[in-house]
């Protein structure tokens, strides 16, 4: 009973001094202060109580929808690509690397469309080939008249500055295809014949065919340019005009009273008192019209009913003729004329600069207008 007793009397002895010990902990410790809210409480959340949720605002629930949108069209379209790789391989991806893959698409798109606003661009890069067919005209001093003046003439040097051709020309023209137009001059028993003939890359005749001056072609040349994707150029022959091939052969008939280069498989010519767009085979691809202009960037000017338009590269009509005067297309952009009101239109017809009486136009100088009425 004395053990027992003894025992019963630690234990309350170690309680107490535990007792003891914990009341000076806690009047040691350094109390919490806590803001009070203006709703009267302090703003701390206790165990068994509820943290009230955030009324969110408008523009918050509309970026969420937006955002619940997203998701849900990049997951479904994640699974219905998944669904096209099984029938395909019989394997389907995890579909998180899809959903990253769209992810990226998207926002590379997404940088795309806000890096390119919209704006007129009036410096397109320009570019020149000084070696057309690894030859280049050049002029030079080939010998002396009996009175001391120096005489010069055309002919082709190669990449290394050697003469190819010999300078014996009055002219010459870029090779194109192999071939290029030059002048030539001849005196014979005093009489001057002055004409143009193809040659090839080394010096020889293409063909037998000579086309000549005419003071009815003004200073315009007897022979065209062979268009970037047609071995086609017009040439004037007997008072009318035709197109002859990089052989030296009339591919198409002179039949016209007028005609242009090939540009995007058509050339513009003029039969009477109308003018339309030929193929390469001399067949008509457009309506006929009061007068046309060559294309440029997929599209020509057109006149009809004294108004000016535009017809595409199929010659279907692309803007409807409603302008007093047009410029070529430049950039994307062409300026038109409606009485005395100035504009800029877009390849759709649309006007980004709105008709108005404008003394100038900033971007007038890119467009050619000495063509104008």
């Amino acid at each position: 009973m004395a053990r027992s007793y003894k025992k019963k009397e630690t234990e309350s002895l170690a309680t107490d001094e535990f007792e003891e010990e914990r009341k000076e902990v806690l009047q040691d410790e350094t109390p919490v202060v806590s803001e009070e809210k203006p709703d009267g409480s302090d703003g701390i959340i206790r165990i068994g109580e509820h943290a009230e949720a955030k009324k969110l605002n408008k523009f918050d629930l509309f970026c969420l929808k937006i955002w619940t949108y997203i998701v849900a069209f990049i997951t479904t379209l994640a699974k219905w690509i998944n669904t096209g790789i099984f029938k395909i391989f019989k394997k389907k991806l995890p579909e998180r690397y899809i959903v990253a893959f769209i992810s990226l698409v998207l926002i590379i798109l997404l940088m795309a469309l806000v890096t390119a606003p919209f704006k007129i661009t009036v410096n397109e890069k320009q570019t020149l080939d000084i070696f057309n067919n690894n030859l280049t005209p050049v002029y030079q001093k080939v010998g002396d008249k009996t009175d001391g003046t120096p005489i010069y003439k055309w002919g082709y040097a190669d990449k290394k500055g050697d003469v190819a051709i010999d300078c014996q020309y009055e002219n010459a023209l870029e090779f194109r295809y192999g071939v290029a137009f030059v002048n030539v001059v001849k005196e014979k028993d005093g009489i001057i014949e002055n004409y143009w003939c193809l040659i090839d890359k080394k010096g020889k005749n293409k063909g037998d065919k000579k086309f000549y001056y005419a003071t009815e072609l003004g200073d315009r040349l007897p022979v065209g340019q062979f268009g970037d994707d047609d071995k086609l150029a017009w040439v004037y022959v007997g008072g009318k005009f035709g197109y002859i091939g990089t052989n030296g052969k009339m591919q198409i008939d002179a039949l016209y009273t007028d005609a242009g280069d090939f540009i995007d498989g058509l050339a513009r010519v003029r039969s009477g008192t109308q003018e339309f767009f030929i193929n390469t085979k001399g067949d008509q691809k457009s309506a006929s019209y009061e007068k046309v202009r060559d294309f440029s960037e997929g599209y020509a000017a057109v006149k009809k009913n004294e108004l000016w338009g535009f017809i595409n590269n199929k010659g279907d009509v692309a803007i409807e003729t409603r302008f007093d005067n047009v410029s070529d297309f430049y950039c994307g952009y062409a300026l038109v004329k409606s009485g005395s009101s100035y504009g800029v239109i877009d390849t759709s017809g649309k006007l980004v600069i709105p008709l108005a009486e404008f003394n100038d136009i900033g971007v007038a100088k890119y467009f050619d207008t000495s063509w104008w009425d």
